[in-house]
């Protein structure tokens, strides 16, 4: 009997002993939707873990009513999401599965703003942050009799002013108004003051073959510009000026690649002085025939430059691929071989080919930039990026599709979730930006890096140092080949890049190891239009 009552206590003991060491598995929430009363639209980065609601000109922003959110299986949101919230500051919530993680909410808001009187020189200024609006007149103008013309500062259709804008004429000291809209008023200080200029050339900004020109003049008088080659005696007006209030601007076309030329400004009987600007000379991308191919990297791939070339720019790397990462287990993985059989000018194209490589699927591309290693059997590093400094006005390609069903799913975007068996998509894009290196962790020649396994790194075409992108997307094998060309648009025109990004992939979620092992993009002589 003791024996067993010893025994008993033994087993009691050691079970008293033993801990629970299994770990939790590791689940990371995320946000499929969101919807919200008064917002136009919702911005989700399950990466960065944040949410941006962009809301109408006429929603309260302190009072923003969140109707519905979809998290992912097993999630917990504390506090609640959906109700009403105070956004003119960020809210975190905690979302938990077996980890807790925290997200940030925010909210962007745009409300169009204005003031003009009668014979205004150029713009106002608004300055919405210190509530005050600026007109500019001539000097010989009566400050105390003044007709303003236009005023809006708060939401469309519910703002209230406490003096109606036909009853504001002696500006010789500001005039302040208070604004009212959601219960909440500001006080908002005009002024209109005097200036002896009455017409500036504010901005001149060559292009290769275009000119952007920005003045100010006076809002009621004939307002353009004029210009010609330097050598000529003729002065030409510029067609197709676009005018708002006081100031107007216009696109010159067409000009020549670098010729000099001088251009002034004009509002009735007034002009400026003449400005004289150069514009920009005209070049392509090298080996963009993809004719020049060597094997300098290694016997398993090909790469698209020749150190025995004749031609200097041929000389060295601007293209790249994946092919150091996808051929480390053998040549046949290769994604991005030319191809001599199938090509549109010349003697050959490129052949972009996606694979599943071993344990991972890799996209068949070719970018501008360089390939910057492996990370284990988790992914790679590349950098984007080679030095340009010209702005083109589209890229001119010659391209070939085949889209494979998607037979591998890695992860994909939460805006845009695919299954097996859909069609892949061969992607092409082209960007110009001011990157800075330091900042997006790339080299002086490639700065901007993505590393595949940290999706806060892939390339953002909405980042501020773009200053152009544009983009080919096809859902479907194309017909043979095609020609495409593919628009830049410019989110500044006086910006000038430093860098240029071209991308071609065979399959458009490659970065996040999805696509079709079937799918292969040809691409052929590249052309950028000025």
């Amino acid at each position: 009997m003791k024996r067993l009552l010893a025994v008993f206590l033994s087993a009691v003991c050691i079970s008293s002993c033993i801990k629970n060491d299994l770990p939790y598995p590791l689940v990371v929430p995320s946000i499929s939707s969101l919807t919200a009363t008064g917002a136009k639209g919702c911005s989700i980065d399950s990466d960065a873990r944040t949410v941006v609601i962009d809301l109408e000109e006429t929603t309260d922003i302190a009072a923003v009513e969140i109707t519905s959110v979809t998290l992912s299986e097993g999630a917990v949101a504390d506090p609640q999401i959906i109700g009403r919230h105070d956004m003119r500051s960020p809210f975190h919530v905690t979302i938990s599965t077996f980890q807790d993680y925290q997200w940030t909410f925010s909210a962007t808001q745009s409300i169009e703003r204005y003031f003009s009187v009668e014979g205004q020189v150029g713009a106002s200024e608004i300055d919405a942050e210190n509530c005050r609006a600026i007109a500019h007149v001539r000097s010989t103008t009566d400050l105390e009799n003044i007709k303003v013309r236009s005023l809006k500062l708060g939401p469309e259709g519910i703002t209230q002013y406490s003096t109606p804008f036909s009853q504001m004429h002696d500006f010789s000291d500001c005039i302040q108004v208070d604004v009212t809209a959601h219960s909440r008023t500001q006080t908002w200080r005009l002024f209109v003051e005097q200036t002896e200029t009455l017409v500036e050339l504010t901005s001149v900004s060559p292009w290769t073959r275009v000119a952007w020109l920005s003045a100010t003049g006076l809002s009621d008088a004939d307002n353009g510009f004029r210009y010609r080659q330097v050598g000529s005696d003729e002065w030409k007006d510029v067609r197709n000026v676009v005018s708002d209030g006081g100031s107007f601007s216009a696109m010159l076309e067409p000009l020549l690649p670098q010729t000099t030329y001088e251009c002034m400004a004009f509002s009735g009987d007034n002009e400026t002085d003449a400005v004289t600007f150069t514009t920009d000379p005209e070049a392509q991308l090298p080996n963009s025939g993809f004719e020049t191919y060597s094997q300098p990297e290694s016997k398993n791939y090909y790469s698209f430059f020749d150190p025995a070339s004749t031609a200097q720019e041929m000389m060295t790397k601007w293209w790249d691929s994946g092919n150091a990462g996808s051929t480390t287990v053998g040549a046949s993985y290769s994604i991005c071989t030319p191809d001599t059989e199938d090509f549109k000018e010349g003697k050959a194209s490129v052949r972009m080919n996606s694979r599943n490589v071993v344990i991972k699927f890799a996209a068949g591309n070719m970018f501008s930039g360089e390939f910057a290693g492996v990370i284990g059997t988790q992914g790679g590093k590349v950098n984007f990026g080679r030095p340009f400094t010209l702005r083109p006005r589209s890229l001119r390609l010659w391209l070939k599709y085949k889209s494979g069903s998607i037979d591998c799913i890695g992860t994909y975007p939460d805006s845009d979730p695919v299954k097996m068996g859909d069609s892949d998509r061969g992607t092409v894009y082209v960007a110009l930006g001011d990157w800075d290196y330091h900042r997006y962790g790339g080299t002086p020649q490639s700065p901007v890096q993505v590393n595949t396994t940290d999706k806060s790194t892939l390339f953002k075409p909405d980042a501020e140092a773009v200053i152009a992108y544009g983009s080919w997307n096809a859902t479907s094998s194309t017909d043979g080949w095609v020609q495409v060309e593919i628009p830049l648009v410019y989110n500044s025109v006086t910006r000038r890049p430093t860098h240029i990004i071209v991308s071609c992939a065979a399959s458009a979620l490659g970065d996040y190891f999805t696509g079709s092992s079937q799918s292969v993009l040809w691409v052929d002589d590249m052309q950028l239009v000025y």
